[in-house]
């Protein structure tokens, strides 16, 4: 109880451990590459085998995604403040079926469809991360750092990554590393969120 004329105390900010935060920012990594990734060869290997014009396929593959991404950047973020794994699982599970659809993708309309389920996934897994990296405790800064670093490399890496897989295997299998990958980290998330539930029902040691 506060007593009258004096202000409330603010409330304790959050701290999370930092492993908390290797499922959301894994798969943060894997959103970036996979908005950079048409950039390079992906696209020309899709267009030839789908017969889609350049126009449609960068409505197909880049402004699709954004738009996804952007609309749940913010719902991601402010969700993961409270439930950080809550929000980040069905995020993983958007980008796991989002690149289902596009590895079995016939035609653009599909391709398009698939593009933004994956772009819903990213932008929450994206918020999620952002603002876990800000609830490590001591680690905040070297975590944001990392993480910015790592998000520069991953859209570097994207066209790279992407072309090479495209080239040697055909474009579907680049998508299908990416459901390996994605499958992974929710893999990965769970059983973070579940050690971390265990730890906070953990008795305090006795004094």
């Amino acid at each position: 109880m506060t007593a009258p004329g004096y202000p409330a105390p603010a409330p304790p900010s959050m701290v999370r451990p930092i492993w908390l935060l290797a499922g959301p920012a894994f798969s943060a990594l894997l959103a970036a590459g996979l908005l950079a990734a048409p950039v390079g060869p992906l696209a020309s290997a899709i267009r030839r085998d789908l017969g889609v014009s350049s126009e449609a396929m960068t409505l197909t593959m880049a402004a699709s995604f954004v738009a996804a991404t952007v609309a749940l950047v913010v719902p991601g973020y402010l969700l993961g403040r409270r439930w950080p794994i809550v929000t980040a699982l069905p995020a993983l599970v958007l980008l796991v079926l989002g690149n289902v659809l596009s590895a079995s993708a016939s035609g653009a309309a599909l391709l398009a469809a698939g593009r933004v389920v994956v772009g819903l996934g990213a932008g929450a897994v994206a918020g999620v991360a952002v603002v876990l990296s800000g609830q490590v405790g001591r680690w905040r800064s070297p975590a944001r750092l990392v993480l910015g670093l790592a998000l520069g490399a991953a859209l570097l890496l994207g066209p790279v990554v992407s072309g090479v897989l495209a080239q040697a295997l055909g474009w579907r299998s680049v998508f299908l590393v990416d459901v390996v990958v994605a499958v992974l980290a929710l893999l990965g998330t769970v059983v973070s969120g579940i050690a971390w539930a265990v730890a906070r029902r953990a008795p305090l040691p006795a004094r």
